[in-house]
């Protein structure tokens, strides 16, 4: 019999908050909103924008007293997974129908706590949105509850995924009832996927440069190198170095400054977002033009009882039939082109689901290799999907 999902332990909430998330959404962020969490009663699901571990914790903070489940990836829940699930934490293999977890999402609801939902499935590249799938639009249909949508301005400024330390900055949490109960139940998937897709727009170097926000850290570029990787210069691949608020490539010299509202002086873009964007331009063009390859060293973990085990070393290699894992005892992985439409993945390690198992792969070369197979997976996906 599978066993019902723990419902958020009220006391370790309470715990959490008056030794910890009071004191960090006050000093460290600064959180305000319009306070619409208290006209809302449960149960609801709420979907909310990732930037950081600042949108987490001011999203308890803001829904208090009521306690919430929240979905996550059971990557994020390996260290102190007993008292993590005590907080209300429904686990999911990230990118694929877990069918078990949609039981666990109707049990919460049916005992009127919301569940808080992340739809763009990890974390923000850029302070801007991930991919929204319109599956998420259905999984609201398929419950007939309130939709409510929280968006977070300025929490990947906070601490970009990236970014060494935090700053300190004031985000601000934009709180909306997307669609009450009978919107939901009468309403289109369409639609209801539009308000969610246009409640959740942000850029944060946007609402840096709106609101004047100073953000001028000695580590202020510190760890960016492996989101921008590509020298819009020369084209030069993993050649980028960060020193305080300077960008060089090691390729053809040429440096850029961020001032400190965030804005880009000396080089082809003006922000972070637009040299993302168009390294993600020049991707697709290699991609149609036949030109692309990705072929990169990697040491494997697998996770095992809650810890990760050396799993040896291992090559992943992307093309237009899809990611493929390569590990040194001979073992394969084999991800066709549409299994996944993005990729979970940070400074240093990818992390690819498998039935029966999570693996991570540690890069051994190349800093800013797994943002280049996030982006190459993100769009041999919109091709399979005729975009």
């Amino acid at each position: 019999m599978r066993k019902k999902p723990v419902l958020a332990n009220r006391l370790l909430i309470e715990g959490a908050l008056t030794f910890y998330g009071n004191r960090y959404v006050k000093k460290k962020i600064n959180l305000f909103s319009d306070g619409e969490f208290s006209r809302i009663q449960p149960p609801y699901i709420v979907l909310a924008n990732h930037c950081s571990f600042a949108d987490v914790a001011g999203l308890i903070k803001l829904m208090h007293p009521v306690c919430a489940n929240f979905v996550a990836s059971e990557t994020q829940i390996v260290q102190w997974p007993k008292l993590i699930m005590q907080m209300g934490i429904l686990p999911k293999k990230q990118f694929t129908v877990d069918m078990s977890l949609l039981s666990s999402i109707k049990y919460c609801l049916q005992n009127k706590r919301p569940v808080v939902i992340y739809p763009e499935a990890k974390l923000s590249v850029t302070g801007t949105p991930n991919m929204i799938k319109p599956s998420v639009a259905k999984l609201v249909k398929m419950f007939k509850v309130p939709l409510v949508t929280v968006c977070f301005h300025g929490s990947y400024l906070h601490r970009p995924r990236w970014a060494k330390s935090s700053r300190y900055v004031p985000v601000m949490a934009e709180i909306k009832v997307a669609a009450d109960e009978e919107e939901v139940k009468t309403l289109s998937v369409q639609e209801i996927y539009r308000r969610i897709v246009q409640n959740l727009q942000y850029d944060d170097y946007a609402y840096q440069r709106r609101n004047q926000i100073k953000i001028f850290p000695p580590d202020l570029l510190d760890g960016i190198q492996n989101v921008l990787y590509k020298c819009p210069c020369c084209g030069a691949e993993f050649r980028i170095s960060a020193q305080w608020n300077k960008l060089s490539c090691k390729a053809c010299g040429e440096t850029v400054h961020m001032d400190e509202y965030g804005v880009l002086h000396g080089g082809k873009f003006c922000s972070v977002t637009t040299w993302y964007e168009w390294q993600k331009k020049q991707l697709r063009r290699e991609i149609e033009e036949g030109k692309f390859c990705y072929d990169h060293a990697f040491a494997a973990q697998k996770l095992v009882k809650g810890k990760y085990r050396d799993a040896g070393a291992a090559r992943i290699k992307q093309d237009g039939a899809g990611t493929h894992v390569l590990f040194e005892s001979g073992e394969r992985l084999e991800y066709p082109v549409g299994t996944f439409y993005t990729l979970s993945f940070n400074n240093d390690y990818v992390f690819l689901p498998t039935a029966e198992a999570v693996y991570r792969f540690k890069r051994v070369d190349s800093v800013g290799c797994t943002t280049k197979l996030n982006i190459a997976i993100e769009q041999y996906a919109l091709i399979a999907e005729g975009h």
